[in-house]
């Protein structure tokens, strides 16, 4: 079967930004995945474990870089990581390269507990898509 080459493979699984503002379902450093997404108006419909869905925009939304990259970082940081931060970036970096949605989901678990580790293992999903933003944290 013949890929389209139109089509995006979203991730997984998301994390809501922390430090969002107004987020009208107040899911900020939650876990949540795609439900629904219209790449050209940057809207993107999460959903929750909850069964709560929000609506997003792509700098609101972070998603966990590729393994390389976070075993690159690790490799030109290791003597000034904590050695809790080393340990679970690692073992992000690890859980990343099994692929299963079950692993990915534990790697974004230790994200969402170490805010440490969050700027070191994850990147916004306008930053993945290649969507330019010029309004902020808002959504």
């Amino acid at each position: 079967m013949k890929e389209n080459p139109n089509e995006i493979q979203l991730p997984d699984f998301l994390l809501v930004h922390p430090e969002l503002k107004d987020d009208p379902v107040n899911k900020q450093g939650q876990i949540g995945f795609v439900t629904a997404a219209i790449l050209n108006t940057d809207e993107f419909y999460i959903g929750f474990d909850d069964f709560e869905v929000g609506f997003y925009s792509a700098d609101a939304l972070l998603v966990l870089k590729p393994p390389g990259d976070i075993y690159d970082l690790l490799h030109h940081n290791a003597l000034t990581l904590s050695v809790d931060d080393f340990k679970d970036l690692k073992n992000i970096a690890l859980l990343l390269d099994h692929g299963t949605e079950k692993h990915v989901r534990k790697a974004m678990e230790l994200v969402q507990k170490n805010d440490g580790i969050r700027i070191a293992a994850t990147i916004g999903l306008d930053q993945l898509l290649g969507i330019s933003q010029n309004r902020g944290l808002k959504r």
